[in-house]
């Protein structure tokens, strides 16, 4: 299973500030809450909180996984 560290090591070195900053976008969205929850922090800082406490651990491997597909195909790393 992946862990918020494997996540976020994937996202320093892959995603800009903007594209994190808009992935917590999408996982308030899909997790049907509202992103201030995660606060007035740097990007990478709100994302941690968002795949700490809006993911569990299977949705997290989920995630990993297809931002990795994502990354190998040349697609967008925000849905």
């Amino acid at each position: 299973m992946a862990t918020v560290d494997d996540l976020l090591e994937f996202c320093r070195l892959h995603l800009s500030e903007d594209e994190a900053e808009r992935l917590v976008g999408w996982i308030a969205w899909r997790t049907e809450r509202n992103q201030a929850l995660a606060g007035s922090r740097p990007p990478i800082d709100r994302l941690r909180h968002a795949l700490e406490n809006w993911l569990g651990p299977q949705e997290r491997h989920k995630l990993l996984s297809w931002l990795r597909r994502r990354q190998r195909d040349g697609g967008s790393f925000v849905p």
